[in-house]
């Protein structure tokens, strides 16, 4: 991935999916219930599965990109071991 040795990153993970909003709303809600009784969530790709253990304090950001008629938006935690 360009950039990745010279950001230092150790992991990266990423899926992408063509689906409905109600889909993306139910797995938004699957991942809010299994931080909020489990402290952890875990994705699969087709390549490999990744558990994601965020700690209790983390950083949130949410951003919003609108060009032209393309809208895009992210939902990001932070967080330190």
């Amino acid at each position: 991935m360009f950039g990745q040795d010279r950001l230092g990153e150790d992991k990266r993970f990423e899926k992408e999916e063509k689906t409905s909003l109600e889909e993306v709303a139910v797995k938004i809600e699957e991942i809010a219930s299994a931080l909020r009784t489990q402290g952890k969530f875990t994705e699969k790709n087709e390549n490999e599965q990744i558990t994601i253990s965020p700690s209790r304090e983390v950083n949130m950001l949410f951003d919003y990109v609108k060009k032209g008629k393309h809208h895009k938006t992210g939902f990001y935690l932070e967080w330190h071991d």
